[in-house]
């Protein structure tokens, strides 16, 4: 009986819980102002207008760790956000950068024109765009808007440290463009397995424009597949032997996709990649997780917000 039920109702659930609303993703407010200080390593959060709100969490959950590692923090907008966006936005963040990702876009074509094609062709163009202008001008933090830090990053810091790129590993390997991969092997290059481009550490100069150029010369748009981006940033990190941080602890997972299933340990993982199929388990579980450990900061955290209160009027 319980296996006819879970079968009967796991989808019409799913759809619930993945179309519902979540009020907890405007409570961002009730999050401590963290003030961003000058750092040597950009740390940017890539995000639509419309997911706003989860970037700032983002942001929030990375920041709290990364402002005493030498990180400036950025936010950078597939899109244009209202003036009420960005007040919010800097109100969290006394001291932010916020800008549209298209500047990446005219930096990177002005130098390599014949990367304009898939900047502007393919969906995730702004986002290669950002990381290529962004690792060009020095080291740079990626992260997109639904990756979320609950403890702090040892692993991930000793990596910035030696500098050494890092990125968290997939589950399994499949989610590249296979044309990419014909093309980098064609090219003499290879790729690596179950590469995620959603937080990534990549060292200044390590991804060359014109090695991006070359690997995309024969796309054209319409786009076959999502994660040609992906893949290109997959082939040319296997060049500078970046490393996967470890599994355990970056998370990658469809853990609890189901109403049904077993989630993740929050309190023995370092940070989680909430994708698609578990958009809904970041919003009912991983931000009021967040949200919770907000109220636990230190008293030289709890000065620091005071001190950013005065800063912000």
């Amino acid at each position: 009986m319980i296996r006819i039920f879970r079968k009967l109702s796991t989808k019409p659930v799913w759809w619930w819980e993945r179309t519902r609303s979540f009020p907890v993703r405007s409570r961002y407010r009730q999050l401590p102002p963290l003030p961003v200080k000058e750092g040597r390593i950009r740390f940017v959060v890539l995000t639509a207008p419309e997911t706003l709100s989860d970037a700032l969490w983002a942001a929030w959950s990375w920041y709290r760790y990364l402002r005493h590692a030498d990180c400036k923090l950025e936010i950078a907008v597939d899109g244009v956000v209202s003036a009420a966006q960005s007040a919010a936005a800097a109100q969290m963040f006394p001291g932010l950068a916020i800008y549209p990702a298209e500047s990446a876009c005219r930096y990177v074509y002005e130098r390599e024109p014949a990367l304009e094609v898939f900047l502007h062709g393919h969906p995730t163009g702004r986002k290669l765009a950002l990381i290529l202008a962004l690792s060009d001008q020095g080291p740079v933090l990626y992260s997109d808007h639904d990756v979320l830090a609950f403890s702090p990053p040892h692993e991930l810091l000793a990596s910035i440290r030696r500098n050494v790129a890092c990125y968290f590993p997939e589950e399994a390997d499949g989610t590249r463009d296979p044309s990419i991969v014909e093309r980098a092997i064609s090219l003499g290059l290879d790729y690596i397995k179950g590469f995620n481009s959603g937080f990534l550490y990549i060292p200044g100069g390590a991804l060359p424009m014109k090695k991006a150029a070359e690997i995309l010369a024969t796309w054209r748009p319409p786009s076959s597949s999502w994660f040609t981006e992906q893949t290109v940033l997959g082939v040319m990190l296997r060049d500078v032997n970046a490393e996967a941080l470890p599994s355990s602890r970056y998370v990658i997972s469809i853990c609890r996709q189901f109403y049904w299933e077993r989630d993740v340990d929050y309190k023995t993982i370092a940070a989680r990649h909430f994708t698609g199929p578990v958009r809904h388990v970041m919003y009912g579980y991983g931000i009021p997780e967040i949200l919770r450990q907000s109220k636990l900061l230190s008293y030289k955290d709890s000065r620091d917000v005071l001190q950013a209160r005065d800063l912000s009027g």
